[in-house]
């Protein structure tokens, strides 16, 4: 029967932090990994419409209204990338992958009119106001 040398305490204790630096090192390479590959993001708006009263006067202010139900879209050319639609208060949300898209909203009701603009997806979110025409005149 031989018996195994033991290891100089020291040398474990060395060998446990080269290991835990190693294992700190690979943890924190995926870790910046996964946030440089990040690439999704979303479109955060409000659809209004406007005009909202039939006549503005500087004394008596008439902001544009929230549209609630108005239908949405990304698109990219012509290719549908994602729709919803507008809440109570006007807003909406689009997740999308990062990109330049067009973002069209189409009220609801009797009138429908489109606004649409333009956007570059290139960080966590990007803000869009769109205001379609009322039909008021």
């Amino acid at each position: 029967m031989t018996a195994t040398p033991a290891i100089p305490t020291g040398h474990s204790r060395q060998r446990r932090r080269v290991l835990a630096v190693v294992a700190a090192v690979a943890l924190s390479s995926c870790q910046a990994s996964a946030s440089t590959t990040h690439r999704n993001g979303a479109v955060l708006g409000t659809v209004l419409s406007a005009p909202s009263c039939p006549v503005e006067r500087s004394d008596a202010p008439c902001p544009p209204r929230p549209v609630r139900g108005a239908v949405v879209d990304a698109v990219v050319g012509d290719q549908l990338r994602a729709t919803t639609h507008s809440d109570r208060a006007g807003r909406f949300r689009l997740s999308l992958p990062y990109g330049t898209y067009t973002i069209r909203a189409t009220n609801a009701g009797a009138l429908r009119s489109t606004a649409t603009r333009s956007v570059r997806l290139d960080r966590a979110t990007v803000s869009v106001r769109l205001v379609v025409d009322s039909g008021i005149r």
